[in-house]
């Protein structure tokens, strides 16, 4: 009898380590607790134990959008920042996310913290395009984009406009700056 309850005492901790590992995960269309149905006002309960501060970005120069960024309360570090599609709506839809904790990893163990080479090994990749400071990598299967800084091409590449940037130019090693999850387009 012992052994019963013992045996089931670790297969329910087993469990309950498993789903808080588990908590941090990028797929297509879902990060951490965010799915593609998650409306803000949702977001804010299932992060009420983490602080959330509300911005309102581009009211100058584009359209304005609210930007929630999720801080972890007992870390004091920065999650996510979360972009609904409307404005002032807690019944919107989350747009995009921006990964900025390396906690956050792909099922294949794939995060911010990782190189060009191991999206590349893991994920499919997309399209390429180039921004005046970044390459813009398009992941597929995520629909993701990451982004580095133009630096790590050839100098060929990066004063060359007439070269056509894809994966074969981009080392390996290149370090992550942006990572952002789109749930709905």
């Amino acid at each position: 009898m012992k052994k019963i309850i013992l045996t089931g005492l670790i297969l329910v901790g087993l469990a309950a380590c498993q789903t808080k590992t588990n908590d941090l995960i990028i797929k297509n269309k879902q990060v951490d607790k965010l799915t593609d149905s998650t409306t803000v006002g949702q977001m804010k309960q299932l992060y009420q134990n983490d602080s959330i501060v509300k911005h309102t970005q581009g009211a100058s120069a584009f359209e304005p959008y609210d930007e929630y960024t999720i801080i972890d309360k007992k870390s004091k570090e920065v999650l996510m920042v979360v972009i609904p599609q409307k404005m002032n709506d807690d019944q919107s839809v989350i747009k995009q996310v921006e990964i900025k904790s390396p906690r956050f990893k792909t099922e294949k163990g794939v995060g911010l913290d990782s190189d060009f080479g191991s999206f590349k090994q893991n994920h499919k990749i997309g399209r390429i395009d180039e921004t005046f400071k970044y390459i813009v990598v398009f992941i597929d299967d995520l629909n993701a984009t990451i982004d580095m800084p133009k630096d790590v091409l050839p100098l060929n590449a990066r004063n060359d406009s007439s070269i056509k940037i894809d994966e074969t130019l981009i080392p390996d090693h290149s370090k992550i700056k942006h990572f952002v999850v789109f749930l709905n387009d």
